[in-house]
């Protein structure tokens, strides 16, 4: 059934702020929006399975409001978020005339439309950019930031920018196609916001987590997504640019983004970010600040109420956390700074930009005690 579109407007520290239309079922609209802009064609850019799904779709919306267009696709996922593929689709996108003229789409999963966001802000210093996010992680959370960025060897996420597209586009249509497993990791993420910023956001996943995620309609679907965008908006309405309070949203991404580059992606980010925030949280309750109940709190929801493994890689070991930690995006010249709990709802902030120094001697017991205590699994989810 389809549904009217939701305009969500969001302020971000970059200008224009643009508009995010949201719904479900509501794909049909898009060539109309793309025709308030006046631009020679449009390039979508997709992964091969998402155009084999919904390609047709696409093309025929094109066809219908008389907009050229061409489709190019590009390797999707963690291991392809690299200079190389960035630099094949934006060869790929020269070679077939883009122009200054153009706007750039990005149909897919918040890997795909990361490289594409940054090949849209690199080509002839900045092509237009429409994010048409297909996961649910993308819908709700990557969208949201304007961060454009690619791996680099030592670390995730070390070259990009803020770029922000001329407007965002989701679907919940799109959801049915991805995997539960996907579903579940997303849901760590919107997890998190309740940690750091809402407690009462935790009861509604307490309640919503008894149903069988496999089983949710396209109305459970589009209720849980806007659920998840509202609980981010609220934080990043504080700090648009991510600089002070919008740091909490890093809970535990510095330990889950070094599990996330060592394991290549094999262990997917909401899953890798589930097992940082746990970390997180042992650390929290070590330093003295949160209690065991509020850690205990983080099995929960991740181990008991989503069944995620929740274990340090068998095969990463604590020297190799702690390197990869020198390449986090949240290193500063007296060493590395983290995201942690002061109490349900807050994290801690003695300097103003949510971030605390931690020597590294506590944190290798930590991360000594917590790999010892969870036996690995090879389990996803």
């Amino acid at each position: 059934m389809t549904q009217q579109i939701k305009m969500i407007n969001f302020k971000t520290h970059l200008s224009p702020d643009p508009t995010y239309y949201f719904g479900n079922r509501i794909t049909h609209e898009l060539g109309k929006l793309i025709k308030q802009y006046d631009f020679d064609k449009v390039f979508l850019v997709t992964n091969d399975i998402l155009l084999n799904l919904y390609g047709k779709e696409l093309t025929n919306i094109f066809d219908q409001n008389a907009i050229p267009h061409i489709v190019v696709t590009i390797p999707d996922g963690e291991h392809h978020k690299n200079f190389s593929n960035l630099e094949n689709l934006c060869e790929k996108l020269v070679q077939n005339q883009i122009s200054k003229g153009s706007i750039i789409i990005g149909f897919g999963g918040g890997c795909l439309t990361n490289i594409v966001g940054l090949a849209a802000g690199l080509i002839f210093r900045g092509i237009r950019y429409i994010e048409m996010p297909t996961t649910l992680m993308g819908i709700t959370d990557s969208t949201l930031s304007n961060k454009q960025a690619i791996c680099g060897k030592t670390g995730k996420n070390q070259f990009g920018m803020y770029y922000a597209p001329i407007f965002l586009f989701g679907d919940t249509k799109y959801l049915l196609s991805e995997s539960i497993s996907g579903r579940k990791f997303c849901i760590t993420e919107a997890i998190k916001n309740g940690f750091i910023s809402d407690g009462n956001l935790l009861e509604y996943f307490d309640t919503k987590l008894d149903e069988d995620i496999a089983a949710y309609s396209e109305a459970d679907l589009n209720e849980l997504a806007l659920k998840i965008i509202q609980s981010k908006l609220k934080i990043l309405k504080r700090d648009p640019s991510e600089k002070r309070y919008g740091m909490t949203l890093e809970y535990g991404h510095t330990f889950g983004h070094a599990i996330e580059f060592f394991t290549d992606g094999q262990i997917p980010h909401g899953l890798s970010v589930a097992k940082g925030m746990c970390i997180a949280a042992e650390l929290s309750h070590y330093l003295g600040y949160i209690s065991q109940a509020l850690v205990d709190k983080h099995y929960y929801f991740f181990q008991n109420k989503l069944g995620l493994d929740i274990s340090i890689p068998e095969h990463m070991s604590v020297d190799d956390m702690m390197k990869s930690f020198l390449a986090d995006n949240k290193k500063t010249a007296s060493g590395v700074k983290y995201v942690l709990l002061k109490e349900l709802g807050e994290c801690l902030n003695p300097d103003g930009d949510y971030q605390v120094f931690v020597e590294p001697e506590i944190v290798r017991k930590v991360l000594t005690e917590y790999k010892n205590k969870h036996a690995y699994s090879s389990k996803i989810a």
